[in-house]
């Protein structure tokens, strides 16, 4: 499955990734400790246009790798954020998440991938499926944090290294209810061997 005119390219994770996915990821958490950054681009007037970014990290959760790779969780990735400018042709996605997949094994150690999908953005997870990732189930409910109507990541309480994780765990230990912990549905879990 190849799209005419479109590349993907490993790039370093920078402020034009950063301003991508402000801008296109519902999630406005950018701050991520990437492992490796990919980039879908498709052909411009002049230079290729940056239309999409896939990064994979370490799992988030603890305990994640060891759950679904035990047999060496130091070698599982999370692909964290997918995300790609709205006027992509069909199948964009998968074909963008496979090219990542090859690339890493082709050049990488890493051997075990997980993702989520979250039913509260409308995701199901069929991009994944279109990739031949494997479908794990759901995993327990969560909560997220809520701070004047935006929604945060419930680690930003624990963010005190940063102004606005101070700023919310302050406002949030005061009792204002502008900031609250409300409960998020159970995400959709898949998994890919490389």
């Amino acid at each position: 499955m190849a799209l005419q005119g479109y590349t993907v390219e490993h790039i370093s994770f920078s402020d034009t990734v950063r301003s991508f996915l402000r801008k296109w990821h519902y999630s406005d958490y950018v701050n991520i400790q990437e492992k490796h950054t990919f980039g879908l681009f498709r052909e411009g007037v002049f230079l290729p246009e940056l239309v999409g970014i896939c990064i994979y990290t370490r799992p988030a959760g603890p305990s994640a790798a060891q759950k679904y790779y035990p047999q060496d969780p130091d070698k599982c990735l999370e692909l964290r954020r997918l995300c790609l400018v709205d006027d992509t042709p069909k199948n964009a996605e998968s074909f963008f998440v496979s090219r990542t997949l090859k690339w890493l094994r082709k050049n990488t150690d890493w051997k075990f991938v997980v993702s989520y999908a979250d039913p509260e953005q409308g995701h199901k997870g069929i991009i994944y499926r279109a990739a031949n990732f494997k479908y794990e189930g759901i995993t327990a409910p969560g909560s997220s944090l809520l701070v004047d109507g935006k929604p945060f990541h419930i680690r930003t309480l624990t963010m005190l290294d940063r102004p606005y994780g101070v700023e919310i765990n302050q406002r949030y230990k005061a009792g204002d209810p502008g900031v609250q912990i409300i409960k998020t549905e159970p995400k959709h879990i898949y998994t890919y061997q490389l």
